[in-house]
């Protein structure tokens, strides 16, 4: 993991158990002799949103498509979210805010940004009077600097 502390390197089971509440790290994979860059997503987290980390809903609702796409200070990830389906659960953009997210829009998002994110273009607007192009494309990089890979935004 790139943002964890120490260079300790850990199986796919460790990974995950270790970022139930890290949904949002950059992780590496060692294989044939290289470092690959790999989601959370890709190997097999899934984030239950409207219930403590770790804990599973029994009425569990998948974010539209297979996608959902967040925003952070570091990169734009693609990750598997689920929202808590039960009956006394808040409805989506809610459970959205309640994780410090902020949805793109108020009904079916795609799209959340974190209130770090925000916070950090909100700086930086004012005291280097930045660009939400110019900033967005700066977390692009942030992503993939090779310019190869597709960021994609919902």
């Amino acid at each position: 993991c790139k943002d964890c502390f120490g260079p300790e390197m850990f199986c796919q089971a460790c990974i995950l158990q270790c970022h139930q509440c890290l949904p949002l790290h950059r992780i590496e994979e060692w294989r044939n002799g290289f470092v690959y860059r790999t989601t959370l997503k890709s190997l097999g987290m899934q984030i239950q949103l409207g219930h403590n980390p770790g804990h599973q809903c029994h009425n569990p609702r998948p974010s539209s498509g297979d996608t959902f796409v967040m925003i952070d200070v570091h990169s734009i990830y693609e990750i598997a979210l689920d929202f808590c389906g039960c009956k006394t659960a808040q409805i989506r953009f809610k459970q959205l805010l309640q994780a410090h997210w902020y949805p793109a829009t108020t009904t079916d998002s795609q799209t959340a940004a974190t209130f770090n994110v925000l916070k950090h273009y909100h700086l930086l607007s004012f005291e280097s009077k930045v660009s939400a192009n110019e900033f967005y494309h700066s977390l692009a990089r942030c992503t993939d600097n090779t310019g190869l890979s597709l960021i994609k935004v919902s």
